[in-house]
Order: structure tokens, then C-alpha cells, then sequence
């Protein structure tokens, strides 16, 4: 009798526990997950996903920003998003309730993993309802304690309830931020597989002070003073010039389908051109990707053309092709894409330095006219994170198509 009882009991506790044990993976919902940072700061993020088809697809939510995941994989209980481009990917397993893994960053000096857990979304998240009264809404200088002369700027805004904000580089943008109060200040956050930030801020007698951490680099300090605008006179250092203004810019690198492209090609000859300096890796590049389209479509018959010549992570000429590939089709790129090789200072000194004073930015771009010269060299790209910012460099680069092709 003391058997069989036994035997019920471990029976009950099977039956008890075979549910959560067997409930599958959701084949179409969102999630919400925290990716661990240094110090252990926690960073929230959001993402969709969609397991239904072949060929899974997903995109991470900031906003209203909606950044395409290139890559997921799903086999049995394991779960992998690929992002080739940055190196960099997204490894877990299910349990049943959650998934749990690394992220994880390959470069040619090692791996660094950072630990995240995420689960289906059970309700929608609210945004709405907290007090964001102590949120220092405005425009900023922001002074790094590592940094001798401050070059970034921020602006934080409020909309619907919900906070965001930006920080602004020479270079271009952090991206759109969105955040929270917390109980001394604020946490603002970005999670797309490419950009995992956090920047907390807190007010101390009077001034707001803050830390900015990266999954790239070691969490900074900082302290914001109030500005009128977003306007930053670049430094002569941060002035990217063409050597000689009388010589061609030359390039040179192999397209998607494998062939070798140069200026010198016929297909170039007598066009004004707009030369992208970029990288499938960059953030910055990935903004302004939409509106080089958009300036192929709109002037492409009247003798103008861009070209995408991009420096990459790795040298690997084949992993190149694949993400110049996958840069294409997430953006709908008709005009040229070229692998250059990697960012390394003999392939830039080689290739751009020769040509170019004080490069410094993915992006740079160039506008050449139809006899070659270099008429305007734009420096880093501003996102839609930064409202009027971008809205004046949408403006700008169409201003300088027109005139290339009038």
C-alpha cells in the first residue's frame, strides 16, 4: 500500500509539473527582456517576433522605432538572432517561460557576453501615468570627466506620457533614447542588436550629472549644462577637408555580385556623384541609408548617382558581400554597395587618407560634380531621434543633389 501511494504522489507531481515543462515557444508575439550591463545595470528592451513561416522574422521596439533583427534562428528549444553586420549576436535557450542567454560582441580581440532573459508580453506596456515633472527637459552641453573638450550634445523631450532623448556626437547621434524616472532621477534606454546604452541622470544640488553606459566601452561620467540650441561649432580637427581640391576623389572595391568596381569605370564617367564613406555596422550609416534611396530615385535621370563604399569589421571579403547583401534588402538599395575592406589604419590610410584631411566619421559624405571635383563633404549623420536635426540634414542633402545636377 505504502508503494502504490508513493508511486500516485510521484505520478501527481509529474502531472503537475509536465505543463509549464512542455509549454512551447509563442510563434507570433512580443517580449520584453533586460540585457545586464557593466556595474549590473539593467537595460529593458522590447522586440516582436514571428516564428510562423520558414524564415523567422523579428524587429526591436524603441518608440516608435522599429529596428529589423537580419537574422533569427530557431532550433528545438535553442533561439539565436544573428546581427553579422556588428559581429555581434543573441544566443539563448527556452525554458519553458523565458529565454535566457548571451549576447554576445565578437571582435578580432576576443568576445564579451553580456547576460539577458526575456518572456512573451502578457500585457501591453503603459507607458502612460508617471511623473516625469523632475525630468530635465531641454537642450544640453554634456562634459565628459574623460574627455578635455566637450564635442556632444543632448536633448531630452516628453511626448504622450513617456520620455526621450538623444545625445549628439560630431559624429551623428546615440540614437532615439526612451526612458523613465526612477527614484533619483532617470534611466534612458536603447536595446537593436547593434546600440545596447543606458544613460542615467540624477540632479545633485542643482545640476544634472549622469553615467553613460555601453556594451562597448567603460561606463562614463558626465554632467549636463543648459543651451539654447543644438548648434556645435566644429573644431578645425573635426573639419573633414579633400587634400587637394583640384584632384578626383578616387575608389575602388567589389559589389555584391563579386565584380571590382572603380571610379574610373564608364558607367561613372560625365555623373555627379554622392561617395557614402560607411559601414553596415554603423547606426549612423543605417539612418541615413533611407534618404540616400530616396536621392537615387528623385535625381537618378538627370545624370547623379550614389555609391555606398563601405568599411567593415572584418577584412573576410565573402562575410563582407553577405552583409553589403543584407544592408541592401533591409533599406531597398538600387545603387551601388562596395565591400573596401576593414577599418584597420593601413586599409584607411591607403584608400581614404591619402585623399582626405581629418577623417574621423562613418558617416562621411561626398558630393562631386560631374567633373569630379568634390563640392561638399558631409561629416557623421543626425537620425530621426533628433526631430529638427534630422529634418535640416534631409533638407540639406537634397540641396546639394539639386545643385550637383543643375
Amino acid at each position: 500500500m505504502l508503494v502504490v501511494m508513493k508511486n500516485l504522489c510521484l505520478i501527481l507531481v509529474l502531472l503537475l509539473l509536465l505543463p509549464g515543462c512542455q509549454r512551447s515557444m509563442p510563434e507570433h508575439t512580443f517580449w520584453n527582456g533586460t540585457l545586464e550591463l557593466a556595474e549590473g545595470k539593467l537595460l529593458p528592451f522590447r522586440f516582436s517576433l514571428d516564428l510562423r513561416s520558414a524564415t523567422p522574422t523579428g524587429f526591436f521596439i524603441v518608440g516608435e522605432e522599429q529596428t529589423p533583427i537580419p537574422e533569427v534562428f530557431r532550433r528545438d528549444g535553442e533561439l539565436s538572432f544573428g546581427f553579422s553586420e556588428y559581429g555581434a549576436e543573441m544566443r539563448g535557450k527556452w525554458d519553458g517561460s523565458r529565454w535566457e542567454g548571451s549576447y554576445l560582441r565578437h571582435r578580432s580581440t576576443g568576445t564579451t557576453s553580456f547576460k539577458f532573459t526575456a518572456s512573451p508580453e502578457t500585457a501591453p506596456p503603459n507607458d502612460t501615468g508617471s511623473s516625469i515633472s523632475a525630468v530635465p527637459v531641454g537642450k544640453y552641453q554634456v562634459s565628459f570627466r574623460d574627455e578635455e573638450r566637450s564635442t556632444t550634445l543632448a536633448t531630452l523631450w516628453t511626448k504622450g506620457g513617456a520620455l526621450y532623448g538623444t545625445f549628439i556626437a560630431p559624429d551623428g547621434d546615440y540614437g532615439l533614447l526612451v526612458g523613465k524616472p526612477t527614484g533619483a532621477g532617470v534611466q534612458l534606454n536603447r536595446f537593436t542588436g547593434w546600440q545596447a546604452t543606458i544613460v542615467v541622470l540624477e540632479q545633485r544640488g542643482g545640476t544634472w550629472s549622469g553615467t553613460l553606459y555601453t556594451h562597448s566601452d567603460k561606463p562614463r561620467s558626465f554632467t549636463l549644462q543648459a543651451r539654447t540650441d543644438l548648434e556645435l561649432q566644429a573644431t578645425p580637427d573635426l573639419q573633414t577637408r579633400i587634400k587637394n581640391p583640384a584632384a578626383r576623389f578616387t575608389f575602388e572595391g567589389v559589389s555584391i555580385s563579386g565584380e571590382t568596381v572603380r571610379s574610373t569605370d564608364e558607367r561613372f564617367k560625365g555623373k555627379a556623384l554622392v561617395v557614402d564613406i560607411m559601414g553596415t555596422w554603423c547606426h549612423n550609416c543605417q539612418d541615413e541609408a533611407p534618404l540616400l534611396q530616396q536621392l537615387q530615385q528623385q535625381y537618378g535621370n538627370k545624370g547623379f548617382e550614389v555609391v555606398g563604399i563601405s568599411f567593415e569589421i572584418n577584412d573576410d571579403r565573402e562575410l563582407g558581400r553577405k552583409n553589403l547583401q543584407l544592408y541592401r534588402d533591409r533599406f531597398g538599395i538600387t545603387f551601388p554597395l562596395l565591400f573596401c575592406g576593414n577599418m584597420d589604419d593601413a586599409n584607411l590610410n591607403n584608400r581614404l587618407k591619402t585623399q582626405l584631411d581629418n577623417f574621423f566619421a562613418y558617416p562621411t559624405t561626398l558630393f562631386i560634380n560631374k567633373e569630379g571635383k568634390v563640392q561638399a563633404i558631409h561629416t557623421g549623420f543626425k537620425g530621426p531621434g533628433t526631430g529638427e536635426q534630422f529634418q535640416s540634414e534631409v533638407q540639406e542633402f537634397h540641396k546639394l543633389a539639386r545643385e550637383l545636377v543643375r
